[in-house]
């Protein structure tokens, strides 16, 4: 009988391989040949199998690959079993925006593409419909006209440090300073302390605080644990725990760390106009506001709307359009105190200036899906089944030579009023960087 046994375990493991590897092959069959998706355009490994894109994440350069299939294919592309990508417009309206009568728009989001936050305490992005308009609603007033001007003050305070610390690392450096760092510090310091009430410190060590730098490698954590709990139950615990220690351990601090710097802030009893001030003062206790852990979560997502460099990138690298912004902020405003934010948003050059950042570094390149669920929707003038996910891919739309004339290129006058005739075709429908409908960025009006 004994003799048997290791007979018995090689028929076993070759059943369970042969049985593994027909199902991959089945399941990759019918993806590509008879699928409801089989008719959109996209290369047949991934239309096979979602492997594809999944490394293509772990690689890091997902939103760079799922252009050039873009460039190759067109304005959709399948980029997975049931993943539709589109550059197009039209996408705005049938996806994204408030619901229209024919069923389509405000598709729900697609919770795969989302981590459950922990204890299920949700925030603005990852809330179900009925509790992001419950959080919208009093978190909005942080971020209305009044509460920006009224926040001005902090935020000028943190520039004129930012201009201080500039100068003394240029003397010490022969004129060479790094730029991105000291903008992504600037931000951190000056959204720490509108969302916490205290700045991180940045600004005074010369460094990033360690537990943004812990959040950072938190979503990539988050990223990798999204990607992993889309396997067989069966390899999800496996394949968890090949993410390395120090990111795992990264994740785990971040969350407590930052609500102990929110409670610090409640603590404070202070009305100072922050966004924690406007949540508080906004909230009720007949089941609509927030509750303390809420306001937590919600003081941490702040924190994720850093910094952007990419501007100031752009500006170094086209001389010729940062002199022509230059003379326009000097002889707009020729004093300081000039330099408001509502007097800013009247200056077209620096509005045209940031639209065209905005263009080519988008600040959500590809992670904006949604669902069709159990119905079928009409996108871009075609049927979309059920169970179909959904995105705009933002650095590809925006680089499209079909949505953009010379789209490569940095050029600010595509967007000025007066448009010069080589640019009038651009499809400005399309840029929609903060999204549209009842879940665009909260903090859009923060952009001058």
């Amino acid at each position: 009988m004994d003799s048997l046994s290791p007979v018995i375990w090689l028929v076993t493991l070759s059943l369970l391989i042969g049985t593994a590897s027909f199902y991959v092959l089945y399941r990759g069959i019918y993806n590509v040949f008879y699928h409801p998706l089989r008719s959109y355009p996209g290369p047949w490994l991934w239309s096979a199998s979602r492997l594809p894109y999944t490394i293509s994440i772990f690689r890091g350069d997902a939103t760079h690959k799922v252009k050039s299939l873009h460039d190759k294919y067109g304005q959709v592309v399948r980029i997975a079993p049931d993943s539709l990508s589109y550059t197009t417009g039209r996408v705005w309206k049938d996806v994204y925006a408030s619901g229209q009568s024919n069923g389509s728009g405000n598709l729900p989001k697609d919770y795969k593409f989302y981590i459950t936050p922990p204890d299920r305490i949700e925030n603005i992005s990852t809330a179900s419909d009925a509790n992001h308009r419950r959080l919208r609603r009093i978190q909005g007033h942080a971020f209305s006209e009044k509460a920006i001007s009224l926040q001005e003050p902090y935020l000028v305070q943190h520039i004129k440090r930012f201009i201080t610390y500039l100068r003394d690392e240029a003397a010490r450096n022969d004129g060479i300073v790094n730029i991105t760092k000291w903008v992504d510090i600037l931000a951190s310091d000056a959204i720490g302390d509108l969302s916490f009430g205290e700045s991180f410190g940045g600004l005074d060590s010369g460094q990033l605080h360690p537990w943004l730098k812990s959040l950072y490698t938190t979503t990539k954590t988050f990223t990798f644990t999204r990607e992993i709990l889309r396997l067989p139950s069966f390899l999800i615990k496996v394949a968890l725990a090949c993410i390395p220690k120090s990111m795992r351990e990264h994740q785990e601090g971040a969350l407590p760390f930052g609500v102990k710097v929110a409670q610090r802030r409640l603590a404070q009893q202070t009305d100072r106009p922050d966004f924690m001030s406007y949540m508080l003062m906004h909230n009720d206790d007949e089941g609509k506001g927030m509750s303390r852990a809420e306001i937590d979560m919600a003081a941490i997502t702040f924190i994720f709307a850093g910094s952007e460099t990419s501007t100031v990138y752009l500006l170094m690298t086209n001389p010729s359009v940062l002199n022509i912004l230059t003379e326009s902020i000097r002889s707009n405003f020729p004093h300081e105190s000039d330099l408001t934010n509502a007097r800013l948003k009247q200056n077209e050059y620096l509005d045209c200036v940031l639209k065209e950042g905005l263009r080519l570094y988008p600040p959500t390149p590809d992670k904006l899906f949604r669902t069709t669920k159990n119905r079928s929707v009409v996108v871009a003038g075609k049927i979309v089944p059920p169970q179909t996910s959904i995105t705009v891919n933002l650095w590809a739309a925006y680089r499209d030579p079909t949505n953009f004339h010379r789209a490569l290129e940095f050029i600010p006058e595509r967007w000025l009023k007066d448009t010069p005739l080589e640019f009038l075709d651009d499809d400005k429908t399309i840029f929609k960087p903060f999204s549209v409908g009842p879940r665009d960025c909260i903090g859009k009006k923060l952009v001058p």
